[in-house]
């Protein structure tokens, strides 16, 4: 437990001293005065990043009004964690504490000091209203908060923020890495059908053939090995050959060799020689399965057990049975090629080209259907998960049908005819290049991330987020290339390195991913049910042993980084913090956290719908002060094509493996306060905006964190009822059933109080250990007419889809401000003394 001390011992100095930079000593946290508070933003894509927006701002701009002190309310909060759509804003926000990142470094002055870099920041979030971006326009000379502010407004449609063109650049990068995708899955598929149709004409062998060998020598003999051990005793004890039903099956093994070879050598019957041959073959190869796994258990002392000898021959057996599936699809995929090659060529040609743009175009609608919690109410009564595995084994039988068919133009030259011998040459020289391009693909593992959509989606982020941030863009001598989102910068993006190894009077950003985990022996439950683990991404402090530095907590643990391996590749580099903030809202991928299927991920992968990122943690287990490699030899021969197959089928193996699939971390927790819980942190005020896509208010998200927090963390979260009853405060604090009730046009109700208890404390009464206020995005009686109006003519505001991410200056507004009017409800503005606010911190009673 060294390291995680150390990781909560290195915020508890930066907290320390942020709040040094910003005069707030008076909060020590020796004292129960100086425990810090927490700001959570949760995932929900744009709308989530725009409703934060506006809650930032409120909070930029009210004053404790029970204090003397003349800070903004925002400062008070040490930690920021994000997920998703609120990292966007968050990312924005945290980055403007670096020093000289938007006022930029003047020759001959000193560097920026970080008490001024947080005057700034909290600047940019107190102007208002948001202008335009224009190049006439000298930043210098203009406020500071003029610049940044009109930027996020200008770039809420990010992925297209240009319009026609952009579309245009999005089509081009999305149909090369598909294509590229299907190329590297492609080359298997060719060098596959190349010997099958090889042996075919050369041997005259039938293509169904080889599953019905390999069910006869693979599956069948796993099904009859796990009966020819028995126990003698108890299941604990070592497997042994010295038994019956092992011997029996040898004699019997041995009897059906020689009746069909006494049938065979007589003439008496060719299918029953045939049939005990194929008899006596199971039985054999039972025998051989058995005796082999028997020795390899014996190798191991500990696992030397009956009761794991059925566990791996079952294992064996499902191995059996999907290679047996596999060889029947292709075998059917390779006949179905030569019966239409000849008949329907000209026409399959036509068709096929229609018919996968149409199968991507239904795999997409169905991945948006998935992300949404509240789906339409006919497809309630689908069954999602079977229609994805169909559609998906659908695209993979026609991009494998579409390769048959290539094989054989191949093979005959082009021309329509029958497969024959003639083209055995073609065909040898076509698996010979599928075999070399494979080779030369599996060395760059690169390919993984650069095919998918990730680079487009963190770079667009990139831009329109922490561009916001980069003065470079907003000085006086900046032109047009500077002032248009559509050109990149080299200094919008920052390293990991300089945004969390520099200190300043920010708060600690927590950045959430979700490292995909479906393959894992060893937690069996939390793999089905979760297929995830929470990757926080943490300011560090310190190297361990001289390693690398530890910015990261995989479930709560800080592991010891080794050293990068020797072979140089792209998907080895340090993701930056644009990279990371596109990680963290992956929403639309292959793994899908616990809701990852077989079917989603090979309906989403051949569509190329991969948002997620492979990455290489280098984590050093207990004991190791050298990272060692973790993947199999095959493996790291072709790494390329094995990630690939393990992301088309569902195969996460977390950091049991040299690279990890990582995603969104709504996919694990979408309110970003699962972190900020921990006792460890003791945090004693939550601010949570839960953003996520609930229009009929079930509050999934906070149901799964009281969920996860009592069962992980063994605490209880609770709602407060007392405050519904309040005088003041039940003005605006509902209960859950409140919410899921049609607003009144008076109704002011836009907060949820809970409160957190340890269950390990003894103490009675039991106090609350950390209080959660929720905002949650709802009508409210104080917004401003263009608002409503908004709201009239979209019903489904303020829970638009997640997946609309090109917001308009109407619809970015209106969600902008709506967390602006609930912020200032709940927190009063600058200047006044608000009767809400007053009373909800005196009954918080928090210094």
């Amino acid at each position: 437990m060294a390291l995680e001390t150390e990781q909560y011992n290195a915020e508890r100095e930066r907290i320390n001293k942020r709040r040094e930079y910003l005069d707030l000593q008076e909060y020590q946290q020796e004292q129960n005065t100086g425990r810090p508070w927490g700001l959570a933003l949760s995932g929900g894509g744009i709308r989530s990043a725009t409703f934060c927006l506006g809650v930032l701002q409120a909070l930029a701009r009210a004053r404790r009004t029970d204090r003397s002190e003349d800070k903004p309310l925002l400062a008070r909060f040490d930690y920021l964690s994000t997920v998703s759509g609120g990292g966007y804003i968050g990312s924005f926000f945290s980055s403007l504490f670096l020093p000289n990142r938007l006022r930029g470094t003047v020759a001959g002055q000193p560097p920026q000091s970080p008490y001024d870099a947080a005057q700034d920041a909290y600047a940019v979030f107190r102007y208002e209203p948001p202008g335009k971006i224009s190049t006439a326009t000298d930043y210098s000379r203009a406020p500071v908060g003029s610049g940044p502010g009109a930027w996020l407004r200008e770039n809420g449609r990010y992925l297209t923020p240009t319009g026609g063109g952009d579309m245009f650049y999005a089509l081009a990068m999305a149909w090369r890495n598909w294509l590229s995708l299907h190329f590297v899955i492609g080359m298997p598929m060719v060098l596959a059908l190349s010997f099958l149709f090889l042996v075919q004409t050369s041997l005259g062998i039938n293509l169904f053939v080889w599953p019905l060998v390999a069910l006869v020598v693979l599956a069948l003999p796993c099904a009859l090995a796990y009966w020819l051990i028995i126990p003698r005793q108890s299941l604990t004890e070592a497997p042994s050959l010295a038994n019956l039903a092992y011997r029996a099956t040898f004699g019997v093994a041995a009897a059906l060799l020689v009746l069909s070879l006494l049938a065979y050598g007589l003439g008496y019957s060719p299918r029953v020689a045939v049939l005990a041959f194929c008899f006596a073959v199971i039985a054999g190869s039972g025998l051989l399965i058995t005796s082999l796994l028997v020795r390899k258990l014996a190798l191991n002392e500990e696992g030397n057990t009956l009761r794991n000898y059925r566990v791996l021959i079952t294992r064996y057996l499902s191995n059996a049975i999907i290679a047996v599936v596999t060889l029947l699809l292709l075998a059917s995929v390779a006949t179905l090629a030569q019966d239409i090659y000849s008949v329907l060529f000209k026409q399959f040609g036509l068709v096929s080209v229609g018919v996968l743009p149409t199968l991507i175009w239904l795999v997409r609608k169905l991945a948006l259907l998935k992300d949404e919690k509240a789906l339409p109410a006919w497809s309630l009564k689908l069954p999602l998960e079977v229609l994805a595995l169909i559609g998906g084994t659908l695209l993979g039988m026609v991009v494998c049908l579409v390769w048959a068919l290539f094989v054989l133009w191949v093979a005959n030259g082009g021309r329509d005819q029958v497969l024959s011998a003639q083209g055995n040459l073609s065909l040898l020289i076509v698996g010979a290049l599928a075999l070399a391009l494979i080779v030369v693909a599996a060395r760059f593992v690169g390919f993984l991330n650069l095919s998918s959509l990730h680079t487009f989606y963190a770079s667009r982020l990139t831009r329109a987020y922490l561009g916001a941030s980069n003065g470079r863009r907003f000085t006086a001598t900046s032109g047009a290339r500077e002032r248009s989102v559509a050109e990149p910068l080299a200094d919008d993006d920052i390293s990991l390195e300089t945004y969390y190894g520099t200190q300043t009077a920010g708060p600690l950003h927590l950045i959430n991913v979700t490292m995909n985990l479906t393959v894992d022996p060893a937690e069996q439950l939390v793999q089905r049910d979760r297929k995830g683990k929470p990757l926080c991404l943490a300011p560090h402090g310190w190297t361990v042993n001289g390693g690398r530095p530890t910015n990261y907590m995989l479930d709560g643990v800080s592991y010891q980084r080794g050293p990068s391996p020797s072979q140089p590749s792209e998907i080895m580099l340090p993701l930056s913090l644009g990279q990371w903030i596109g990680t963290s809202g992956a929403a639309f991928s292959t793994g899908l956290g616990r809701t990852t299927s077989l079917g989603m991920s090979l309906a989403l992968g051949l569509a190329n719908v991969r948002l997620g990122v492979w990455w290489s943690s280098q984590f050093l287990s207990e004991g190791e002060t050298h990272y060692r490699h973790k993947d199999p030899r095959w493996v790291r021969r072709f790494p390329t094509q094995s990630y690939l197959f393990y992301e088309l089928t569902a195969h996460f193996h977390g950091h049991r493996r040299d690279l990890h699939y990582l995603s969104d971390g709504g996919h694990f927790e979408n309110t970003a306060a699962y972190e900020l819980v921990r006792r460890e942190r003791d945090i004693a005020l939550i601010v949570v905006c839960d953003c996520g896509c609930d229009p009929s208010y079930q509050f999934d998200d906070v149901a799964n964190l009281v969920r996860l927090a009592r069962i992980d963390q063994q605490l209880d979260i609770r709602e407060d009822l007392t405050v519904q009853h309040h005088p003041v405060l039940s003005q605006v604090f509902g209960s859950i059933s409140h919410f899921q009730q049609p607003p009144a046009k008076d109704s002011k109700k836009c907060a949820l109080l809970l409160d957190v208890f340890d269950t390990t404390d003894e103490t009675e009464p039991p106090l609350p250990q950390c209080r959660i206020l929720v905002l949650k995005p709802r009508l409210i009686a104080s917004l401003t007419p263009d608002v409503f109006n908004y709201a009239l003519a979209n019903e489904a505001f303020p829970n638009q889809t997640t997946a609309d991410q090109f917001f308009d200056e109407a619809q970015f507004e209106s969600y902008r401000q709506l967390g602006l009017s609930i912020g200032r409800m709940l927190f009063g503005e600058e200047g006044t003394v608000d009767p809400v606010s007053s009373a909800l911190w005196h009954y918080l009673n928090l210094p």
